[in-house]
């Protein structure tokens, strides 16, 4: 599997500055968006993983909170944390198959 890494770049006045890497709690598989939600931010991955991610100093938590068929967007309503789930790893073998590509699928989970 291949590991991405998370970055903070540091803003001032709307300028980008410093750049920070950050060392993540276990190796990330395809990150595919982030988006701000209370005290962090929600990230879903290509493996299939929507986390919790918050991040303190040069290091970011990264927090399970429910696998997915191929995520591929991720937003937040209230405390519900809705999830797309784009199955994009399908598409290909449905066409090779000749047969219709999959669906997508939202669904949601509580954020508390």
């Amino acid at each position: 599997m291949a590991r991405r890494s998370l970055f903070r770049i540091e803003v001032k006045q709307g300028v980008a500055g410093q750049v920070t890497q950050l060392e993540t709690t276990r190796p990330l598989t395809f990150p595919d968006g982030l988006r701000a939600f209370k005290d962090g931010f929600l990230m879903g991955e290509g493996s299939g993983a929507l986390s919790r991610v918050t991040v303190s100093g040069s290091r970011a938590r990264i927090e399970p909170i429910r696998q997915f068929a191929g995520p591929n967007g991720v937003t937040a309503a209230g405390d519900r944390i809705w999830v797309s789930e784009g199955q994009l790893g399908l598409m290909s073998k449905q066409a090779e198959a000749g047969k219709d590509g999959p669906s997508v699928h939202l669904r949601s989970v509580d954020g508390q």
